[in-house]
This record gives structure tokens, sequence and C-alpha cells, in this order.
């Protein structure tokens, strides 16, 4: 330090910053030195040091160098405080945005806990699972590998086009109404759970082809096949009318691992077959 001048090097390390951010603050016109001699060696004001510092706690704070700036040159407390509550108000809703990926990660959590669970493959069971909202999407044909992908695809991006991120997992629905006939794949397509919070979403209810899933008894089937095999419905539909049950709904038959999950031994998905059913 000489005098009432700080070198680039005392004034950076004053202020925990490196040499090069004041070079870029002096090429910004954010806090230029007050004295460039004949080598080129930038000094400061001893003056400067509270407009720096006060460009630091803003920085930490997370405002944009150019507000930063804007707040220098036009300094008075009302456009500071104006320039602090749009920061807080920002910082808010970046808050409630990471609380809503952390409900949406813990939602994929649990969607793909149901996979750690050793369950017996092709043997039918009777699970109580709970309400559902999810997006349809009609297959424009009979659904083979190519089909269910983009028709998945259609309707992964129309949710995004929404901010919808579809954490819960994915699959095929069987109309009830087709489930008997010979046009087994009538009105059929893809379904994707929607998460929990997806109604707080602006303009979710302008969404086509939502529709709810009700809670309710199901007989379900695990199986490595893909989620569209006719023979696999068709078994489980005869196993509920032995067990002396009915068929009270839409079918499911739900995605749980992808071919993002293949392995030698299973190349196919891993599916949870899902039938709405009550005892007679």
């Amino acid at each position: 330090m000489d005098g009432e001048f700080i070198s680039i090097s005392k004034m950076a390390k004053l202020h925990h910053l490196t040499r090069q951010t004041l070079i870029y603050y002096d090429h910004i016109d954010l806090l230029k030195p007050v004295y460039v001699n004949e080598h080129g060696y930038r000094y400061y004001s001893i003056y400067q040091i509270p407009f720096l510092r006060e460009i630091c706690l803003l920085k930490k704070l997370g405002v944009k160098l150019e507000d930063i700036k804007n707040s220098i040159e036009n300094r008075n407390p009302d456009s500071v405080i104006n320039l602090l509550e749009r920061q807080r108000n920002q910082i808010e809703e970046q808050i409630q945005e990471l609380n809503r990926t952390s409900m949406l990660l813990q939602q994929r959590i649990n969607f793909y806990e149901d996979t750690r669970v050793s369950h017996i493959l092709n043997t039918p069971i009777i699970k109580t699972l709970p309400p559902r909202k999810v997006l349809y999407m009609p297959f424009p044909s009979k659904p083979g590998k190519d089909i269910l992908r983009l028709t998945l695809m259609k309707g992964w991006n129309l949710l995004y086009d929404y901010r919808i991120l579809p954490s819960n997992g994915f699959g095929t629905l069987i109309r009830q109404s087709s489930f008997g006939t010979e046009d087994f794949y009538k009105d059929a397509g893809i379904f994707i759970v929607l998460p929990d919070t997806q109604e707080d979403i602006p303009g979710f209810i302008n969404i086509s082809g939502i529709e709810d899933i009700p809670g309710t008894t199901f007989a379900c089937m695990y199986k490595y096949s893909f989620p569209y095999d006719e023979k696999d419905f068709r078994f489980l539909k005869e196993w509920i009318h032995k067990q002396h049950y009915e068929i009270i709904g839409d079918v499911l038959d739900v995605c749980l691992l992808d071919a993002t999950f293949y392995t030698s031994e299973n190349e196919v998905d891993y599916c949870c077959l899902q039938i709405p059913v009550r005892k007679l």
C-alpha cells in the first residue's frame, strides 16, 4: 500500500478475490482503478474499499453483476431496498422449485423401490393401490416397441411443454370395453403417471387426455415382457375369473424397468400388470 493507493494484488487479497476478478470488474466498468501506471499496473483508492465490499456482498447474495453496477451507479436506500426485495423474491421462487424437484426425486425413488422387492414372477396377487392421475395418449396403430416409444415421447413432450416432469412411471392402458373383444387394442394407448403436485402448474387443467385411475383392489402380476403383450392380459383375466373376481375398470401394464435396464438375461421390460377387480 502506497499512501492512499492499493495495488490490485492487495485489493484482491483484502476482499478474498483474484486479480483476474478485479481486471474483469474493470473491463465491465463495475469498479475501475483510480490509477494505471506506465507499465499497466492497476491501483485503487482506499476510498473504493466500501464499494468493493458492497459489490462482494451483493455478489454473494446472488445479485447479477449488471444489477450491482446499476445499484452502485444509482445509490440510494430506496433503490437498494428494491434490488434486495427483487433478489429475495427470486430466491424464494428458486426455493419453491428446489422443493418441488426434491419431491419429484423422492417420487422417483419410491417408484423404483418396488423393483427392489422380490416378487414371484408370473404369479397373480391381490394388492390395494392408491388413486393416480395419468396422461393418456392413444396408440396410432397396434402397439409394438416403436409405436410404444414414439407415443410415449409424444406424451412426454406434452408434459414438458407444461413444465411437468413425469417421475412416476408409464405403461400401456387397455380399455375395459375392448378387453374381452377381438379388437383388443381398440382405444389402447400409453399412460404417464403424473406427479402429485401437477395441479399447481399453470394451465394444467387445459391438458387434453388427463384421466383419473381410482384407488381400489387390483389383481397384479409381475413379469418380464413388453407392456402390451396380449397373452399376459388374457392369462391374468382367466385367473381373475377363477378366483371369483370381476374386472371393474381399465387395465394398466406399468413398466418398472425399461430398455435402460436390459441385461443379457432379460432384454424385455420388467412390468407389473394391474387389473382393477372386486369380489363377486
